[in-house]
């Protein structure tokens, strides 16, 4: 029925599959990234030129791609006879994880973190909701006649949860460490940015004058 538009999703998963790892390679090769010190995100990877440039276009035709299907996976479900405002629900579900997808190519992490996370937000999080709602209306609508073959269902299941598990094992991880593991490194690195000015050494000189004896050889302690 819907002939070459049923190939979109296959298009853009190869698409983003691609893209990614060309970025990925980008970094590598640039050396913006150092292996010896972990396997980056690819966030990171995609927050330096010229890498910077291909990753916001990779994602924003990813995002393109994912709203299209999104509306056409719209009207496939409004003529199957889903109700209305449980199709808008799904509709608007994908179109916040298109939108989040297009925010973490254009807002860098290097560059607007904050914006960057958001869109990472709606792109994971928002956007396993859309397929967990995929597949409780594949649950509500059993008793009629499933589009597709009958391993859609199962495999929707086995990659719902799959995901899910990943991505609430790497929050978990994300928000357990210890305040000692890299705090210290920060207070560190804050300590060292705001160091006060150092006194002139004729001013110094005249301090030693005016101070009694007995402070002259702590002068240490008032010129850091």
């Amino acid at each position: 029925m819907w002939g070459y538009l049923s190939l979109l999703p296959a298009f853009l998963a190869i698409w983003a599959v691609a893209g990614i790892w060309t970025v990925f390679a980008l970094a590598v090769a640039n050396k913006s990234v150092n292996l010896n010190e972990g396997f980056p995100y690819i966030s990171i990877c995609g927050s330096y030129p010229p890498q910077s440039c291909l990753f916001s276009q990779v994602l924003n035709m990813g995002a393109a791609l994912a709203a299209w299907i999104c509306i056409l996976r719209y009207h496939q479900l409004q003529d199957w006879g889903v109700t209305r405002r449980f199709n808008q629900l799904i509709l608007w579900t994908g179109l916040l994880s298109a939108l989040g997808t297009s925010m973490v190519g254009n807002f860098q992490q290097k560059n607007q973190k904050p914006t960057h996370l958001t869109g990472a937000f709606l792109a994971f999080f928002v956007g396993i909701l859309y397929f967990w709602l995929q597949l409780l209306l594949f649950w509500r609508k059993k008793n009629l006649p499933q589009p597709g073959s009958p391993w859609i269902g199962p495999l929707r299941l086995g990659l719902c949860t799959i995901c899910t598990i990943l991505m609430v094992k790497k929050r978990h991880r994300h928000t357990g460490r210890r305040i000692c593991e890299d705090g210290g490194r920060d207070w560190s690195d804050a300590s060292a940015s705001q160091r006060l000015p150092t006194i002139p050494e004729a001013k110094r000189e005249n301090m030693e004058q005016i101070l009694p004896t007995t402070l002259r050889g702590n002068m240490a302690l008032l010129t850091p």
